[in-house]
């Protein structure tokens, strides 16, 4: 189940031409063992999803059930239909952002398919209400707010801010791999000094395992050929190994305590969580004193790389052939165009956009729509 997930899913099945024998009824009606989940089939389908949506999801579901016990009301599982709508209604009227009503129906519906109630409770009158927030908070000037592109320039200011010590060093190390990886902070944070592979003095491979996009997990890979990127990660992987932290199953981003040495990792396996990646992230901004340092967030670093490919003039699907970690062009032309504006650049080159451009030179009486030869274009 996904935030998108109000589509039927695909089964893909095997056809069996003779239909198993017809097994008699259970006696006195009784629960029929073969209807009936194991307690690990339950507790796996309740786990099912990737951990950082399945946290986003229980967040969005405590708030709902905090706001039905306020209201003498029962989340569910199941929920009812009119509690759904009924918050959904709640958050339009307190004017939370729209793509949060969205996310909460999705949360909502997700939790109750954990439970078992498969595609419960029905949207369509919370979806509707959601639109007309949509539209409302839109003609109002609001939308949603990207983080901005912690683009190539802004890299090199976090990076030449950084301190000459080892948390300074392991930020470095995010910057870099985080811009070259077009990492989300989650992926960050699951990186494993084996994920790092330095072929050559001039290149290094850097491996995720999984990824948002990748629904098959078959992972993927990242040329690394930056000397600068190349010397400071190298330079960390020995100064872990130095520190008799250098273990492949290790993490790859540690916490560094204020004494500047490692923490131990988490018992959950973390050396640095993706909230800590992120609040990392916000800190570098705002020591090298970013123009955009107030607004920033690790979301930054997965939109660099595109920013930078806009302003270079490469289109958006080009940049996703590129880079590969986008399924569709929307959110590559999102970050396409700010990279082109960032750079001084208008987001259009089409003959109708220089068109438009022409426009004022008709004060000065010419005639920029005519041809080289004096004919119409």
């Amino acid at each position: 189940m996904t935030s998108t997930d109000l589509v039927a899913a695909i089964v893909d099945a095997e056809l069996v031409e003779e239909p198993p024998a017809l097994l008699p009824a259970v006696p006195g009606g009784e629960a029929d063992i073969n209807d009936q989940l194991t307690e690990e089939a339950e507790e796996d389908l309740a786990n099912a999803g990737r951990e950082n949506t399945r946290e986003t999801y229980n967040s969005r579901f405590k708030a709902f059930a905090n706001w039905c016990a306020d209201q003498g009301r029962r989340p569910g599982p199941p929920t009812t239909e009119a509690n759904l709508v009924s918050y959904v209604s709640h958050l339009r009227r307190a004017e939370v952002g729209f793509d949060t009503i969205r996310l909460t129906i999705a949360a909502v519906v997700d939790m109750n398919a954990r439970a078992g109630h498969e595609k419960w409770p029905p949207t369509a009158k919370a979806l509707k209400i959601y639109a007309d927030a949509r539209h409302e908070q839109r003609a109002a000037g609001r939308s949603s707010k990207s983080a901005p592109p912690l683009d190539m320039a802004r890299l090199v200011q976090i990076v030449d801010a950084c301190p000459d010590t080892l948390a300074g060093l392991r930020d470095k190390v995010i910057a870099y791999v985080q811009y070259y990886t077009r990492g989300r902070r989650s992926e960050g944070a699951r990186f494993r000094i084996a994920s790092v592979e330095l072929v050559s003095d001039g290149l290094m491979v850097v491996r995720k395992w999984t990824s948002k996009n990748d629904k098959q997990d078959q992972g993927r890979e990242y040329e690394i050929d930056d000397p600068a990127a190349i010397a400071v990660i190298r330079a960390w992987i020995e100064e872990l190994t130095r520190r008799g932290e250098g273990a492949p199953h290790l993490p790859l981003l540690r916490r560094v305590n204020k004494g500047d040495n490692l923490d131990p990792v988490s018992k959950k396996g973390w050396g640095l969580t993706p909230h800590a990646i992120n609040e990392v992230t916000k800190r570098m901004a705002v020591r090298a004193q970013l123009d955009v340092a107030a607004d920033v967030t690790s979301q930054g670093w997965r939109a660099g790389v595109p920013s930078d490919l806009g302003a270079l003039g490469y289109s958006a699907e080009e940049i996703k052939d590129i880079t590969g970690d986008w399924s569709s062009t929307k959110q590559v032309e999102k970050y396409r165009k700010v990279g082109r504006r960032r750079a001084g650049l208008k987001a259009d080159e089409s003959r109708r956009s220089r068109a438009i451009s022409d426009l004022h030179k008709l004060r000065a009486g010419a005639h920029p729509a005519e041809g080289e030869d004096g004919q119409e274009p």
